[in-house]
């Protein structure tokens, strides 16, 4: 049993909601808190909700035994689980400064060297998760935290997936998942993918933190999703490379963007000079 206060809302996702609290145990924490109990309705919409609200808890019932698993300074911490007749609460580690999309909402674009910075950590994380089999399939700057002296943490395991086999081998049974500016072409292929594709995705949060959008987005041209998919179902597809990176910078950002058998792997990226 936990003993908890709750305090301010600091989240709301497709999960539920995030609230700051205190605990006797962890001191302050961050509590994803999911309601079990659906509302009384009849019928069809209630069991509409009913289902949804089932697929909900079981994405987070497989977030939490996923992050139990990990222990990482660049992976946000899990600390433990409660239920109540009511509601699932999931105790995690308070990241003080928010995500990067919050980060690159209030100031604008990054900096190379707070990129390169950022992205160096991110891979670190992404290095102790693919050696363990797990693809995160949701990289993108609204699920990376960034700490108060610059560490950064992914979070949001909600659909994660062991691979059976290493993460780095194909596996056809992958189901679509992510969300699409970030999503790699064999996702959308329907042809199966592997760990590779949180290296496409990092690219794209590359650019994400290099422009202060997401990584289709052209100028002030606003893309639909529809769009997206249909140019990722093109050969060669790639989001556009902006033009003032340094040269470093736009190499790294091809080899993320490359074909997944000639995509390197977190390991080989710590390597790049970007990354050093």
């Amino acid at each position: 049993h936990v003993k908890w206060e709750r305090g301010v809302l600091i989240g709301k996702g497709s999960f539920g909601s995030v609230y700051l609290a205190i605990t006797r145990e962890w001191g302050l924490v961050a509590v994803k808190q999911v309601e079990l109990s659906p509302p009384r309705m009849l019928g069809n919409q209630a069991d509409a909700i009913t289902s949804k609200r089932q697929k909900l808890i079981s994405a987070l019932i497989n977030e939490i035994r996923f992050l139990s698993e990990l222990d990482h300074q660049n992976i946000v911490r899990y600390l433990g689980v409660f239920r109540t007749d009511l509601t699932l609460n999931v105790f995690l580690e308070y990241v003080s400064g928010g995500s990067i999309a919050s980060m690159l909402s209030k100031i604008g674009k990054f900096e190379e060297v707070l990129v390169r910075s950022l992205v160096a950590q991110i891979l670190y994380g992404l290095e102790y998760l693919h050696t363990r089999g797990i693809i995160h399939r949701d990289i993108k700057g609204a699920n990376i935290l960034v700490d108060e002296d610059g560490i950064a943490k992914i979070s949001d395991f909600g659909i994660s997936k062991k691979n059976d086999m290493e993460a780095y081998k194909y596996n056809s049974r992958m189901s679509l998942q992510g969300s699409v500016f970030w999503m790699a072409p064999e996702v959308i292929k329907g042809k199966g993918y592997s760990a590779k594709v949180d290296i496409w995705s990092l690219g794209c949060l590359t650019v994400e933190m290099f422009t202060g959008h997401h990584p289709w987005r052209q100028r002030h041209d606003e893309i639909s999703e529809v769009t997206v998919l249909y140019k990722l179902g093109q050969p060669n597809a790639q989001p556009p490379i902006p033009d003032s990176l340094s040269a470093e910078a736009k190499d790294f950002l091809q080899k993320c963007f490359s074909d997944p058998d000639s995509r390197p792997t977190a390991t080989e990226l710590l390597d790049h000079p970007f990354c050093v």
